[in-house]
């Protein structure tokens, strides 16, 4: 590919790092014990984000396959967050809600899956198998 043309995917390539590496934390803050169940998904999308330094066929599959899966899982973390901070507006009307901010931690967080999904689907419409042998 040309130099321009791999620009959108060099910049899809560091948000992927980026939320990658964002989402590890979170995946620790949920305990030890889920951390080898969850880990793989915060690794697997650094992973990803290297391989669109250098796109091919390949990583276009891959990148859809993955975010087929992400909008979903994007889509819930999204609802649980809309639904626990209206459970702490509830809460703080009956005196209580030291916790009431904690559902922006899921809602920010499917928003940013969301938004990198969506951008990944679209851009992985120009990976078409004729841009070269898979990697």
């Amino acid at each position: 590919m040309q130099k321009a043309k791999l620009t959108p995917f060099r910049i899809l390539s560091a948000a992927h790092v980026i939320v990658g590496l964002l989402m590890l934390p979170l995946t620790m803050f949920l305990g030890l014990a889920l951390a080898p169940v969850l880990l793989p998904g915060p690794v697997w999308v650094v992973i990803l984000g290297i391989r669109l330094w250098r796109p091919c066929a390949r990583v276009g599959v891959l990148l859809r396959r993955t975010h087929y899966v992400g909008l979903p899982v994007a889509a819930l973390l999204c609802a649980y967050g809309g639904f626990a901070i209206q459970a702490a507006e509830r809460s703080a009307a009956a005196g209580g809600g030291l916790l009431g901010t904690y559902g922006l931690i899921p809602l920010g967080l499917g928003a940013v899956l969301g938004i990198t999904a969506l951008t990944s689907l679209w851009l992985a419409r120009r990976l078409s198998p004729v841009d070269g042998p898979a990697a």
